[in-house]
């Protein structure tokens, strides 16, 4: 495969190169450069993990979650200043739940304020109950050309246990629909490691899933949560969690089991096929600019990080009295944006690269920890690659102990 050459956005110095054969790709890198998210917050049920920002559905919650919108995009849009975006992206709660009708109401206010880019990657979060063709068509008609599915796990017991309402069948069932209705990148997200997850279990999902051949997958660790029903039980005394020595067997488990399947790992959570690599998710880690609205949605813009109001109803009451429905904000302060840029970079495959930041940049994040690298490279915890550092594929599961080892050292 040849990939065609792409500017680099920050640094012109910067030559087009081939496909790097660890994700993700350099130009994919390159093509993620400004984000916009979208927080719609309504559920049909609250899975029992879950600990995002999420409401109960209703005519009258719908109502007054569109009116915060227009507020806050009239608030946020201005700083954009005719700025394109290069990504746009549906997250929640679950954005599926919203009526066709619904959907094309929040597009019509977003493409009146915002400027998307002309190849501009709109990803739309799905759980796989509520893909139907009125809603596929609306979708498409928009715009939207990423769907990623909730399936979480292909077997009928742990579907009960994560309080998924859907079957093990519905999650091929939804991604044959989208596939019928002219969507070619799909994503399906799965779980492992909570309470009752079993290899031989895992290892059936993991052959059903590449059975499907989505182009992308996410795979993410169970975190036990405190005030979420399975957390709870979790982390109760004597509960049923899954030990970090069992939950790092799964993730070699599937991690293995994609690689036969053409599915390589491009973030320590995240695998695809080649090209296919969540270009908004890029813009997060590659720690570019993204605008964020919606309850307790988070930006980054020109310096400045924020945190929207976590409810739902606290985030709209704040924007009904006209004012901003952030519940933090601070500006980053160069020692921030460093620590930042090792602790996204670093959970890449193909690493932390010096490409990748504007000049000056990186040569503070050097000067900070290059000898934090050079300790860490001598302890087997990172390698050199070409223009930068990596987690040796080995390490890659135990990503964040191997960043918080680089970051103490950095502190002196």
């Amino acid at each position: 495969m040849v990939e065609r050459p792409v500017q680099h956005p920050f640094r012109p110095d910067v030559p087009a190169h081939p496909l790097n054969p660890e994700g993700p790709s350099l130009a994919a890198r390159d093509e993620a450069r400004l984000g916009l998210y979208v927080h719609v917050p309504f559920c049909a049920v609250r899975c029992t993990y879950c600990h995002f920002s999420t409401a109960a559905f209703s005519s009258a919650a719908v109502e007054r979650w569109f009116a915060g919108i227009e507020r806050e995009v009239a608030l946020r849009a201005p700083l954009a200043g005719g700025r394109e975006f290069t990504s746009l992206f549906f997250g929640g709660g679950t954005p599926s739940a919203l009526s066709a009708r619904h959907f094309r109401r929040l597009w019509d206010i977003l493409r009146a304020n915002f400027t998307l880019a002309s190849d501009a990657e709109v990803t739309l979060e799905a759980n796989p109950e509520s893909v139907k063709p009125t809603l596929l068509d609306a979708w498409r008609e928009a715009g939207v050309n990423r769907l990623s599915l909730g399936a979480q796990s292909f077997d009928r017991a742990e579907l009960r246990t994560l309080g998924r309402i859907h079957d093990d069948a519905r999650p091929g069932e939804a991604l044959a629909l989208a596939r019928a209705h002219g969507f070619e990148r799909l994503s399906l997200d799965l779980m492992f490691g909570y309470p009752g997850h079993t290899s031989a279990t895992f290892a059936r999902t993991l052959d059903r899933l590449v059975e499907l051949a989505p182009e992308h997958v996410s795979g993410y660790c169970f975190i036990a949560e405190g005030g979420t029903a399975l957390g709870d039980l979790a982390l109760a005394p004597g509960g049923p969690a899954v030990p970090d020595d069992a939950q790092a067997g799964l993730y070699a488990q599937m991690t293995e089991r994609f690689a036969a399947a053409g599915l390589a790992p491009y973030e320590t959570s995240n695998f695809c096929r080649p090209g296919a690599e969540a270009r908004h998710n890029l813009t997060y880690w590659l720690r570019r600019d993204y605008m964020a609205v919606g309850p307790s949605a988070h930006g980054c813009w020109n310096g400045e990080r924020w945190g929207n109001r976590y409810a739902t109803a606290d985030w709209a009451a704040a924007l009904e009295r006209g004012e901003l429905p952030e519940a933090e904000r601070e500006r980053s302060s160069a020692v921030a944006v460093e620590e930042e840029i090792v602790m996204l970079g670093l959970r890449f495959a193909s690493g932390l690269l010096a490409r990748d930041y504007p000049s000056g940049v990186w040569e503070r994040v050097e000067a900070r920890f290059g000898g934090s690298f050079a300790a860490a490279a001598a302890a087997g915890r990172l390698e050199r690659v070409e223009g930068g550092w990596r987690i040796p594929p080995a390490h890659r599961f135990l990503a964040d102990d191997t960043i918080a080892w680089v970051a103490a050292r950095s502190r002196g």
